[in-house]
């Protein structure tokens, strides 16, 4: 179900009531009230025509009706509008109907959504979405290669390679990126001035398990107060300290269960020890412990850039130190990307959009919200972005250090059995040999199925 709302491009959203805030498992933070709306999202339909950054071409007399999917919340929809402003300004006569959907439901959701859309031949032109999809709208062959269009366009140049790599599938580009978010560690500084401790730079699983005890505080009877650290309760969040470790819960190609690897056991052996035998952290929930970090009740939490602005709102001094490292001190990343679908009527006019959508001007605005780190490194440069946290340069020189978020096709069900397992494990429902071995065989068990499905 969605709600069509035509606009001039000076109207302005009824401002929302603000409300308690989550998050939607790898970055976009959503309001309560968004979280809680019968809509799976609002349409808007938008013809713009405001000056154009940059400097494009004169008016093109194109005439064509487009329509975008993409995610996010209204703040992110302020952008998507700008940037359709400009293209606008170039294609007066080209009307852009925009759909944002807030991810409120996970990636799962938005998959079933956007493959129903195509069954039913109601696709739209253009789709935003993450990689934890990519392989599931790649195996289905529902894009198109983008190679030639990003070969033609040098300004592609000033995204890092690596982005690009990671939206290829069998030697094929589909996706141009857009905001991407590793996982690092951020720290409340006060506490750990509170706490006499130094602010960590290069350190190691051992130093990051003494400064997580130094860090967690306890009243007279035992409770604690502050925790050193939230063991985090969400695949993309836990995936650095499998990888610190050399490792992953699936294998290289994301074909199969890695869960048997020793090295798996250890990483989750260390993560159930800082909840049992340390205390600095409670056993993972349901929800996130946002809240409480923002409260200043946990000194640590794994997360990406996106939390930046509701630091700011609830004036956290922080800063970000990169992951502690065990064998390796790489990091996990998961970004977003445009693609065209491949039953576009324009699906030339649908690039030049595309192209909008990542100018240099709209990774700026996007970086300028405090939301994902941004895919031009021109726009990670700017005074603004490198305003807060101090270290905000981090962000972008641990990039060479990143290993995307494992995605196969069958991302939603593999997801959904692994945290569900790691969970149990973390809460001592199953011990973790009992528990690794129960979750590669039901992670095997889906990626048959999955062989099945594609015939193989």
């Amino acid at each position: 179900m969605s709600i069509l709302e035509t606009f001039r491009p000076t109207q302005a959203l009824e401002p929302r009531v603000a409300g308690p805030i989550r998050k939607n498992g790898r970055g976009t933070a959503l309001k309560r009230d968004e979280q809680n709306v019968n809509t799976r999202f609002v349409a808007f339909s938008a013809v713009v025509s405001l000056s154009l950054a940059g400097g494009l071409a004169k008016a093109d007399d194109t005439s064509a009706n487009l329509r975008l999917q993409t995610f996010g919340t209204e703040a992110q929809l302020g952008a998507v509008k700008h940037a359709v402003a400009r293209f606008n300004e170039k294609y007066p006569n080209v009307k852009v109907e925009i759909a944002i959907d807030p991810i409120s439901n996970g990636w799962g959701d938005y998959v079933t959504h956007v493959l129903a859309q195509f069954t039913a031949g109601n696709a739209y032109d253009v789709y935003g979405t993450a990689i934890e999809t990519f392989r599931t709208f790649e195996a289905r062959n529902l894009f198109l290669p983008l190679d030639d269009y990003i070969a033609k366009n040098p300004s592609y140049a000033d995204f890092d390679p690596a982005l690009f790599k990671y939206s290829s599938y069998e030697g094929k580009t589909y996706f141009v990126p857009i905001g991407w978010n590793n996982i690092m560690i951020n720290c409340n500084r006060a506490l750990f001035k509170d706490a006499g401790v130094e602010e960590p730079k290069d350190w190691t699983w051992n130093q990051f398990r003494e400064i997580a005890k130094k860090l967690t505080k306890r009243d007279a009877n035992g409770n604690v107060l502050q925790y050193g650290y939230e063991v985090p309760n969400q695949n993309f969040f836990v995936q650095p300290w499998f990888l610190t470790n050399g490792t992953s819960p699936l294998n290289a190609d994301w074909t199969a269960s890695n869960m048997l690897d020793p090295k798996v056991a250890e990483t989750l052996q260390f993560l159930h020890d800082l909840i049992h035998v340390d205390k600095v952290s409670p056993i993972p929930g349901k929800d996130t412990m946002d809240n409480q970090f923002m409260a200043g009740q946990v000194a640590m939490i794994s997360r990406g850039r996106w939390i930046l602005a509701n630091v700011e709102k609830a004036k956290i001094d922080l800063d970000i130190s990169d992951v502690p490292s065990k064998v390796t001190g790489n990091t996990v990343i998961g970004f977003g990307g445009y693609a065209v679908s491949k039953t576009s009527k324009y699906p030339e006019i649908a690039k030049e959009l595309i192209g909008a959508l990542t100018s240099e001007q709209t990774q700026k605005e996007e970086a300028d919200l405090g939301g994902s780190v941004p895919g031009r490194k021109s726009a990670a440069e700017t005074a603004s972005y490198l305003a807060f946290p101090p270290s905000a340069p981090l962000y972008y020189a641990s990039l060479p250090h990143t290993v995307p978020v494992p995605s196969p096709a069958n991302f939603q069900e593999v997801e959904k059995i692994f945290i569900r397992n790691y969970i149990a494990m973390m809460a001592d429902e199953i011990s973790i040999a009992d528990g690794v071995k129960r979750t590669d065989q039901e992670l095997n068990e889906s990626f048959k199925r999955l062989a099945a499905q594609q015939g193989k």
